[in-house]
């Protein structure tokens, strides 16, 4: 928190020095992009919320209508070999790989107050789902063994949120937003497969989480952009 409070003292800073002589904000119809940064960053654990880095697509409509759109996409895969030894002393090798795979997307809308010439605050609101799964394969061919087993869950948000651009010149601006809302995270059953030779087993889990929380959760996102 204190680094966003820093963040936006120095987009503060930057906006009350400049002298403001041109429109630098976009005219109507102009898409933006931008990248961002939210300091919370992600945790299942405690609700749906968008990954520590993303991607966002604005279509300014006018001077104060905007929507927007959040993708996200992420891959993460982990592998670990261990070593070991068989009955005949000789050394083998035991691997577990555990991929992760995300996708978000979240549409919404804001609406901008267009009192100062390079500060554009807001307010608005979005709604988001996040589906995803995590693999992990454990193979040892040595023993022509191969276990895989999926952990899918799906996220829900729709959140209010209150921002700040700011222009630094004509097609460039940074950002600060807040976000509250209402959170729910179902992790669905997991599924597993074990191979042995020819055979095979397949199992279900015998357990489902889902996780829901509202109120104040707060996600203090930097953001940077350019439109055309």
């Amino acid at each position: 928190m204190k680094k966003f409070i820093l963040a936006v003292a120095v987009l503060a800073t930057i906006s009350t020095s400049a002298v403001a002589e041109n429109n630098y904000k976009p005219e109507a119809m102009s898409v933006a992009t931008e990248i961002n940064y939210a300091f919370d960053g992600a945790n299942t654990d405690a609700g749906f919320q968008l990954p520590n880095y993303g991607a966002k697509v604005r279509l300014f409509l006018d001077d104060n209508w905007v929507v927007r759109l959040n993708l996200g996409l992420g891959v993460n895969s982990n592998k670990d070999i261990t070593y070991d030894t068989n009955a005949d002393d000789e050394e083998i090798e035991i691997t577990s790989t555990e991929t992760t795979t995300t996708f978000s997307i979240m549409p919404g809308f804001e609406y901008h107050f267009n009192n100062f010439d390079r500060i554009s605050p807001y307010v608005g609101a979005e709604l988001g789902f996040r589906t995803g799964s995590t693999k992990t394969v454990d193979e040892n061919e040595d023993a022509d063994t191969r276990s895989e087993v999926k952990n899918p869950l799906f996220g829900f948000t729709i959140n209010a949120v209150s921002g700040v651009d700011v222009y630094l010149c004509k097609g460039l601006y940074v950002g600060a937003e807040l976000g509250l809302g209402y959170n729910l995270t179902n992790n669905k059953r997991s599924s597993s497969v074990f191979e042995s030779g020819k055979d095979k087993t397949e199992t279900d889990g015998n357990s489902s989480k889902k996780v829901s929380s509202f109120g104040f959760h707060v996600t203090p996102t930097l953001r940077i952009g350019w439109f055309f």
